[in-house]
């Protein structure tokens, strides 16, 4: 059975359309106080969104991957089904 990733960018364009709000530099999705956090939860217990201690050592929800790789190599493995990864012999 093969995992389904979801690329942190569109991960992060998802959680906007939900009213969620992005922190660009760290990648922490802060909640939205009118919504029921359970779905931050569901997708930090399917491994979509990490959960750490911020600065003050508070729990909260992050994009796994939200900083830069260290290569395109790196990018591939964790998706190698995005077109730009794909190679093709003519």
């Amino acid at each position: 059975m093969m995992k389904k990733t979801i690329q942190p960018l569109d991960l992060a364009e998802l959680l906007e359309k939900e009213q969620y709000i992005i922190d660009e530099d760290t990648g922490e999705v802060l909640p939205n106080p009118n919504k029921d956090q359970w779905e931050l939860l569901s997708l930090a217990s399917e491994g979509l969104l990490k959960v750490k201690r911020n600065a003050l050592h508070e729990l909260g929800y992050y994009i796994p991957h939200w900083q830069c790789y260290n290569s395109f190599e790196d990018y591939c493995k964790e998706f190698p089904h995005e077109q730009q990864c794909k190679c093709y012999e003519v």
